[in-house]
């Protein structure tokens, strides 16, 4: 009698836990009794923007993302339970949201894991679920320095669903959700400000040859050009105006003349190392600073070369050519510094953003 009262209760327990196995790998499964594509919904908030790093294409950001879908399977009797929405927040939400189906948000451009990671999650009585994730991160921006300093870099989140094609689960962003998206006025990083964020959605290809869902956060960040001012374009136009000196000084030898340029030319040297080193990638690039750095080299030699070249004509006082190549040098010395001007603020002015 006891050994049939005992293989009872092991059917019993097998039986219970067979059903409790199948009950668990049926919540997290896709949702039953809803429309497909599940749709994902997304709000994401850019609360700070650590760090960016324009030639490495990095950037380091502490985001929010909240997530909401619904789950029918998850609905509860508000009345019996005495509350609408069940609330877990740390490792309790962690641990609830394996026993349930999530949609495997990734983020596509991320490097590493998440940091400072904190995490809340909400059931509500309906059957919606909404989870919010806290981090920092690092992620893989592409760049554009052709502007430096007016640049204005874009800082692209690549949101996807890589375990369900699209014809199953989909990312998108309402109206509602965008209230509870957006970007903080006052970044940690220097010399910048966020313009604004905006959302684009696009297909993109799964490793089964199937499309998924992805969703593109893009934050605007605009450097701050005021700030390089000084920094930046003084130094330059402080050595081209050398140039002003040559042309214009009375009684100025030759060879007095070709040391100045000269020394003008190394410290224009000198001044794109120091740029090179501090603004990486501001003369490497195409960049209106090293265009204005490239031509300043131009500019000197050819200042150089006029001013000797019509000397010596001009040193001959019965030469044939004296009145013209003095009419010349005149001109020259007006129209020389002026293109210069010109071509630097108009690779200024092109740089602006439009």
């Amino acid at each position: 009698m006891h050994r049939l009262l005992l293989i009872a209760a092991l059917l019993i327990a097998s039986v219970a836990g067979a059903s409790a196995e199948e009950a668990a790998a049926s919540r997290t499964g896709l949702p039953q009794s809803v429309e497909l594509p599940v749709r994902v919904r997304v709000a994401l908030r850019v609360l700070n923007v650590l760090e960016i790093k324009e030639v490495a294409g990095q950037g380091r950001l502490q985001v929010e993302l909240t997530q909401r879908w619904q789950d029918p399977r998850l609905a509860f009797d508000a009345i019996a339970r005495g509350l609408a929405r069940d609330d877990r927040v740390g490792d309790e939400a962690d641990e609830y949201l394996k026993t349930i189906w999530t949609p495997g948000l990734t983020l596509d451009n991320q490097i590493g894991d998440k940091d400072s990671r904190s995490v809340a999650l909400s059931v509500h009585a309906h059957g919606e679920v909404m989870l919010i994730e806290r981090f920092e991160s690092d992620f893989r921006f592409r760049m554009n320095m052709d502007a430096f300093p007016f640049d204005q870099q874009r800082l692209t989140l690549s949101l996807s669903l890589p375990r369900y094609p699209q014809q199953e689960a989909v990312i998108v962003t309402t109206e509602a959700d965008r209230q509870f998206s957006g970007v903080d006025a006052t970044p940690s990083v220097v010399d910048w400000r966020p313009l604004g964020l905006r959302f684009a959605s696009e297909p993109a290809m799964g490793w089964n040859a199937r499309s998924y869902s992805r969703l593109n956060a893009t934050v605007t960040m605009a450097r701050d050009a005021q700030r390089y001012v000084l920094r930046v374009f003084v130094p330059i136009i402080a050595v081209l105006a050398v140039s002003l000196f040559v042309l214009w000084s009375p009684g100025l030898k030759e060879q007095d003349k070709g040391g100045l340029i000269f020394s003008s030319l190394l410290a224009l040297a000198a001044i794109s190392f120091t740029f090179e080193s501090s603004f990486p990638g501001s003369i490497s690039l195409n960049t209106p600073i090293a265009e204005m750095i490239s031509l300043g080299y131009l500019y000197l030699v050819a200042v150089l070369m006029f001013e000797i070249a019509l000397a010596v004509v001009i040193a001959t006082p019965q030469g044939r050519w004296t009145a013209e190549a003095t009419a010349l040098r005149y001109h020259l010395r007006w129209a020389l510094p002026a293109i210069m001007l010109i071509v630097c603020l108009g690779a200024a002015l092109r740089a602006l953003p439009g």
